[in-house]
């Protein structure tokens, strides 16, 4: 079974002679060799000297047992880090697991071995493989980037408000690396004391909640007004991608699809604004904006959203590639058809 390197984070998890780590965030990654340190050594003295790195290509399986046997010279254990396991010839044969769970624990060695998900996949049935990025569902995927980001405050010695992990995530879309850069531009806390941070300071230092902005972006897309473009500079203005902003778009259209299939009364609504975490004012915004709109343009929607997804990603002109797909949602704008449907006025 793969799990989430959050299990490593337990106070009560124990660690076994062998395990496997599937790289992911690089934040996380570290994360979680530091957290594999601490379990194994209880001096600072002690990790650098008996921790070990090695690469799999430079390894066979043979050479991994004979080094899982050696005793520590300088504490009582040792780590054990293999980079790119999966290069190691031959670990992946009958018997050598069982074999190098024996040679670790003789050697009072732990054995880390980093390796790709579609190998270590393999090895699930013998080691315990963790994974260090969020994974699942896009429901699991949330709650799991949401637990990092409040590990990362506690290693920073702070702590965050109610609020504060999602809307650096909905900044920052599982993008660790990014989040811990602009926690470090708040001010430190004072020593030995816990840091609060609210979303004032987030403010103060220049992010505003990207839902916010997306509020104030889909209004003008709903009324077909050509201040959308507008809202959109100014969500790049405010340091976000176009990738975190096709995610929000995306996460709208998403909802546009629930409310118009499940809303059907006032209770509804209610329902759908708890399960979603949206405030019910919204919810009621989203359910009269759904029900103008038909499945045909939900698909072209949905459509259009795939298709500027992959040019971004292919490395086509971020600006160009947004400025179409703005043109492209204007087109499929309630407010558009609205405004088709008036009667025309002749003075006659």
């Amino acid at each position: 079974m793969i799990e989430s390197a959050l299990v490593l984070f337990r106070k009560d998890q124990s660690l076994l002679p062998v395990i496997v780590v599937i790289p992911g965030d690089p934040l996380i990654l570290s994360w979680t060799f530091e957290r594999i340190q601490r379990f194994l050594f209880l001096s600072r003295d002690d990790l650098s000297v008996n921790t070990e790195h090695r690469a799999g290509g430079d390894l066979t399986a043979a050479d991994l047992l004979a080094l899982a046997k050696e005793k520590p010279l300088f504490g009582p254990r040792r780590l054990f880090w293999v980079t790119q396991a999966e290069k190691v010839d031959g670990l992946l044969e009958k018997g050598i697991g069982q074999a190098l769970l024996s040679a670790a624990r003789k050697g009072n060695t732990t054995v880390v071995l980093e390796m790709g998900e579609k190998k270590a996949s393999l090895l699930a049935d013998i080691f315990p493989v963790f994974r260090t990025e969020p994974s699942g569902t896009l429901r699991q995927r949330q709650a799991e980037a949401l637990s990092w980001v409040h590990i990362l405050a506690e290693k920073k010695g702070t702590r965050l408000e109610n609020g504060v992990a999602e809307t650096l995530l909905r900044a920052f879309p599982e993008q660790m690396g990014q989040i811990s850069s602009f926690l470090d531009r708040l001010s430190a806390p004072e020593s030995g004391k816990i840091r609060t941070v609210t979303r004032e300071d987030l403010k103060q230092h220049g992010l505003e909640d990207p839902l916010e902005s997306v509020f104030r972006l889909f209004d003008a897309w709903e009324a077909n007004d050509r201040r959308l473009y507008g809202q959109w500079e100014r969500f790049i203005d405010n340091g976000q991608s176009p990738l975190s902003f096709l995610s929000l778009w995306h996460r709208q259209w998403r909802l546009y699809a629930i409310a118009r299939e499940e809303i059907r009364s006032p209770s509804d609504v209610e329902k759908f604004a708890t399960k979603n975490r949206i405030p019910p004012p919204v919810a009621e915004k989203i359910r009269k904006t759904a029900r103008s709109m038909t499945r045909k343009t939900l698909r072209e929607g949905y459509a259009l959203l795939r298709e500027t997804d992959l040019s971004l990603k292919s490395g086509g002109d971020p600006s160009l590639i947004m400025l179409r797909f703005l043109a492209g949602m204007s087109f499929l704008s309630p407010g558009k058809w609205e405004r088709h449907t008036e009667k025309i006025r002749t003075g006659r």
